[in-house]
């Protein structure tokens, strides 16, 4: 590792099969006319043009349960497989970032409805009048909201925003702005060039009067929204960043929605109910969230890319299902 040579693709094939990945032939075929000798060389090339197109370290992230730390090598795993797992993760990605970003837009037209109908058009830009005030913010490490924090917090935002408008491509952005002449455009236009992080820290800036609000037509507590949110923010990076997602662990698992409890995995510590931090947990926020903002979303989508790796009990246990039983009970 401390002198790095570049290996090229045959070399890096090598180097899987060395590590114990099975199926991976790099005989030479003498019969070239023989129809075994041609399957051969197109299976090998096949694997070749896998490495280049996706990378070894790319796939090597895939292969990381499947090693030994003991036989120094990888078990149980065929290259073939590896690719099929590669794909797979891809296909869940993708169903899942669907669902956030359909909860995504939820909460920012529900964000922009109640700022716009309480405040006005532009009474977000005053921050003194939809914040909460005068007390600690839990959600904010405990910060003290007087006049001078919410001054700070107004103006860290506007910067951004300002800055995020001028590189917005929005035509209703570009439109309002030219017609207006105004720096900022109404909160329900201003709503969609933000992030979802700051969509977020919108929400926990609101008065608490507020964020109930919001939170009930997830069907939520405001507490459970925000933990819930922050997750799939975390999880929708993943997948914006093209990450290991079905491997991934969650540092602090999240709050589990109670109707979802009896199909994850837990275990009992310190007389203490420990609940999955795995794929699991991730799955039964948007499936609670996605009911109440549609419930009839494709949810077959995310089923079918979730089974695909959850295909028994023993593989629905290690993703953080109860068993395969309980993962398929959730999507009846």
């Amino acid at each position: 590792m401390n002198n790095p040579k570049q290996l090229n693709y045959v070399d890096q094939l090598c180097l899987f099969k060395l590590r114990g990945i099975s199926g991976i032939d790099l005989q030479i075929v003498d019969e070239k006319d023989s129809d075994a000798g041609r399957h051969k060389r197109e299976e090998h090339q096949r694997k070749l043009h896998t490495v280049k197109m996706v990378g070894y370290y790319e796939l090597k992230r895939y292969a990381y349960p499947f090693w030994d730390s003991v036989e120094k090598k990888y078990t149980n795993l065929s290259f073939s497989d590896l690719v099929a797992r590669y794909y797979r993760d891809k296909k869940l990605r993708q169903n899942v970032l669907h669902a956030i970003e359909d909860i995504e837009i939820a909460l920012n037209a529900q964000i922009a409805y109640v700022l716009g109908n309480k405040y006005g058009p532009l009474g977000y830009l005053d921050f003194s009048k939809w914040c909460q005030r005068d007390s600690r913010n839990e959600y904010l490490n405990n910060k003290y909201m007087n006049k001078f924090a919410i001054s700070e917090e107004r103006l860290k935002f506007l910067t951004q925003l300002q800055y995020k408008i001028k590189k917005s491509s929005m035509v209703d952005v570009r439109n309002y702005l030219d017609s207006s002449g105004k720096i900022f455009p109404p909160v329900w236009i201003m709503i969609n060039v933000l992030t979802l992080g700051d969509s977020i820290h919108i929400l926990k800036l609101m008065s608490k009067s507020s964020r109930r609000e919001i939170a009930s037509i997830f069907g939520c507590k405001t507490k459970e929204l925000i933990n819930w949110m922050e997750c799939l923010n975390l999880i929708r990076n993943i997948c914006c960043h093209n990450g290991n997602l079905i491997d991934f662990k969650l540092k602090t698992t999240p709050v589990i929605p109670s109707e979802y409890q009896d199909s994850l995995y837990c275990y009992h510590s310190s007389r203490r109910l420990i609940y999955t931090n795995r794929i699991a947990v991730v799955i039964c926020i948007i499936l609670k969230l996605m009911k109440a903002i549609n419930s009839k979303y494709q949810f077959h989508r995310l089923r079918n890319s979730i089974t695909s790796f959850a295909n028994d009990d023993a593989a629905a246990n290690i993703y953080g299902f109860k068993d395969k039983a309980e993962l398929e009970k959730l999507f009846l």
